[in-house]
């Protein structure tokens, strides 16, 4: 008998501190929701900054239904001016479409293809573009680009310091980059026929002159 009562003393013991173990894990988990739960001002400004985002997302959507229809609006007024065209007259059309820019630290190529420059640092860009909306069928917009890829219509004959490609939606580009060039240096490369007609050249070869 005395063990049994032992025995009891003992479970209550451990019932005891398991209450109290659960009533002290009941009171943590209610004071961590309760430091998790926002005040009343933090509400309201929660609110305010999802007003203000939900204003800004149905205002660019506004804009992006808008932009959609005028590109529709614009390429069914193409579609109505050139649906008479023939195919000469496509092709010029495409051609004008597809756009390229030869540049050497930002400005153009002089038709004779020589430059004079004094920076230290001389970068050649050859970039492509085209419309950001489509305005011919593929068949026939794609016979304004290039032939094969635009990057291989240009030749350099010196070393760059580093060579680089953006490649944009509308607009792509390779850039060669000369850095500490020294006085006298003459940096030349060449470029093929068909680019140079496109560029507007009266030159193959374009020749820069570090001064």
């Amino acid at each position: 008998m005395k063990k049994i009562v032992v025995f009891l003393s003992l479970m209550l013991i451990l019932v005891a501190c398991s209450n109290n173990k659960g009533e002290n894990t009941s009171v943590t988990i209610e004071k961590i929701n309760a430091s998790a739960q926002p005040s009343e001002g933090e509400t309201d400004k929660l609110k305010v900054q999802n007003g203000e985002l939900q204003a800004a997302l149905e205002n660019t959507q506004t804009q992006l239904n808008y932009k959609k229809e005028e590109a529709d609006y614009y390429q069914q007024v193409i579609h109505d001016l050139i649906k008479d065209y023939s195919d000469t007259e496509l092709k010029d059309l495409a051609l004008q479409l597809w756009n390229y820019r030869l540049e050497i630290n930002g400005g153009a190529v002089p038709s004779n293809g020589i430059v004079e420059l004094q920076s230290d640092t001389i970068e050649v860009s050859l970039k492509e573009s085209q419309p950001a909306y489509p305005v011919l069928p593929n068949d026939n917009f794609i016979q304004g680009q290039i032939s094969g890829n635009y990057i291989d219509h240009l030749k350099m004959n010196s070393n760059p310091t580093e060579t680089s490609v953006t490649d944009g939606t509308v607009v792509t580009a390779i850039h060669y980059k000369f850095e500490d060039v020294k006085a006298g240096t003459t940096i030349s490369f060449t470029v093929t026929e068909e680019l140079k007609k496109r560029l507007g050249l009266e030159t193959n070869q374009i020749s820069i002159n570090k001064q």
